[in-house]
């Protein structure tokens, strides 16, 4: 049996997705149509077969690759739905996105949360009659582990990763913040490194000078497989609600992630770790945060404190 998975992005869902291949991998051989430079995270997973990478231009080779028995879309965006409709399969599966649900949270028109967007990657299988259940799993090589082990040398150990950054600004916490935290831990003997993405350097920088202590910095300064490597060998991920967070759950470590306009019962929390919120009557105000606060002062960030974040922590250090 041939499947295609279809899901472009982003750095989160692509992680979280990958919960749908142990099962799917018992009906047969699995290619994953992905975007760049996600596919990048894919290529050492020995469930997957074969890996394609949309990148602006219209995957055509998979309309003549042959006929598909299933197409799993986990993105169901216009344009993969249109690849879903175009590649010759048997079967077309789209997961349920439980927009209607999550506005509703939003709107404050609902209370109750959605379900964890991996129980619903899972529940798209259901037709095919496989078992529903699965974990997110990113396979590290051993280079990528190497190349890893080498950024580390001088780190001491046990180690936190911290991701300050959020692809939206309002989800971050506030750097003075995070640089308490990270003073309290290199106190304590903790080793700490921040982690994140291109783009990302600049308020990192600040949260590094508000700390005033020397510790590494690796964001934008590794690929994708490298920062799984970093993320495997820490004792825990601190960070927002953002795509660090799922990686470190799928490489095995747990995560404390901070959610302000965004909230845990809109279904991405870390499966495996704490999501700390203060839980206002107003959050969640966005469905992924990218708006500005309408009460002003982002009280939600300012509500989950240090002391509450150490605490979390602390039950995976110091053992």
């Amino acid at each position: 049996m041939r499947c295609l998975v279809v899901r472009l992005s982003s750095l989160g869902d692509v992680v979280l997705a990958t919960a749908v291949l142990d099962p799917l991998r018992e009906l047969g051989r699995i290619t994953w149509l992905t975007g760049p430079p996600y596919d990048s995270l894919l290529r050492n997973d020995p469930r997957i077969d074969e890996v394609v990478v949309w990148e602006g231009r219209f995957p055509w080779r998979l309309l003549r690759s042959g006929r598909f028995d299933v197409v799993v879309d986990l993105h169901r965006i216009p344009k993969t739905l249109l690849l879903s409709a175009l590649v010759p399969a048997g079967r077309r599966l789209g997961y349920p996105k439980a927009r209607r649900a999550r506005v509703e949270l939003v709107r404050g028109k609902r209370a109750s949360p959605v379900p964890h967007v991996v129980a619903r990657y899972l529940g798209t299988l259901a037709p095919l009659g496989v078992r529903t259940d699965g974990r997110p799993r990113i396979f590290v090589s051993e280079e990528a582990r190497r190349r890893a082990e080498g950024l580390l040398r001088d780190v001491p150990t046990p180690f936190v990763a911290v991701a300050p950054g959020a692809k939206w600004p309002t989800k971050r916490w506030r750097p003075e913040a995070f640089a308490e935290v990270i003073g309290k831990l290199v106190d304590r003997g903790c080793g700490v490194v921040l982690v994140g993405e291109e783009g990302e350097e600049e308020f990192s920088d600040e949260v590094r000078r508000l700390a005033g202590r020397d510790v590494p910095s690796l964001v934008g300064k590794t690929d994708l497989p490298t920062l799984a490597g970093v993320l495997s060998l820490a004792s825990a991920l601190l960070g927002n609600d953002s795509g660090p967070v799922h990686l470190a759950n799928a490489v095995g470590t747990p995560a404390v992630a901070i959610f302000g306009p965004t909230h845990p019962k809109l279904g991405f929390y870390p499966l495996e770790g704490r999501a700390l919120t203060a839980d206002l009557p107003c959050s969640p105000c966005s469905l992924h945060g990218e708006g500005p606060c309408r009460r002003g002062g982002r009280m939600c960030m300012h509500e989950v404190t240090p002391d509450e974040v150490l605490g979390a922590l602390e039950e995976f250090l110091f053992k």
